[in-house]
């Protein structure tokens, strides 16, 4: 308990805060990893990503906030995969790609910046890929992108998040090994 009283020692309310909605918002995208469906994974993880950015807005890190805003416009569109012949196409991950580029520049202070950017220009590709266990498997390149921008930012449940992202990911990838569900 000494170190949970220290921790929260000196840190503002508004800090406090951020690092809560993180951690609801860690929780929601280490279950996407759990779920059999493109689709929940997808709408979980769009959730969680409105819920960082907020996060990353209260701690300042507006890459971070940028990088999740587009996420989750991503996810929000890329639910509409086999419905619509724009999301299925190569053209929509690419235009994703260029809003995360763009908003790479736009948001850039540090090369720690590029972090968030090549993280969701890669993931624009990721997400869109419709095998389950191709998403699971292509999710750890830009999960240590993130992990290592969380470190710098000191989003503790960004970092966090992270190293239990990765470890959801590897469960998954077990668990759905000889179902690769769609």
């Amino acid at each position: 308990m000494d170190f949970i009283k220290n921790y929260f020692t000196g840190k503002d309310t508004a800090f406090i805060i951020s690092q809560i909605i993180g951690f609801v918002a860690a929780a929601i995208l280490l279950l996407s990893f759990q779920q059999r469906t493109h689709r929940r994974i997808v709408a979980m993880q769009a959730c969680s990503g409105l819920l960082f950015a907020v996060q990353y807005f209260m701690i300042g890190a507006y890459e971070g906030m940028a990088g999740n805003i587009i996420g989750l416009i991503r996810s929000s569109v890329f639910l509409f995969r086999g419905k619509s012949r724009f999301v299925d196409s190569i053209a929509c991950p690419i235009v994703f790609a260029i809003l995360a580029a763009a908003s790479g520049i736009i948001t850039y202070t540090s090369p720690a910046s590029l972090l968030p950017m090549a993280a969701m220009m890669i993931s624009s590709f990721v997400m869109w890929n419709p095998k389950t266990q191709q998403l699971r498997a292509l999710t750890v390149p830009t999960s240590l992108m993130w992990l290592i921008y969380n470190i710098i930012s000191s989003s503790y449940s960004g970092t966090v998040t992270e190293i239990f992202n990765l470890l959801s990911i590897a469960i998954g990838l077990i668990r759905f090994r000889k179902k690769d569900a769609k």
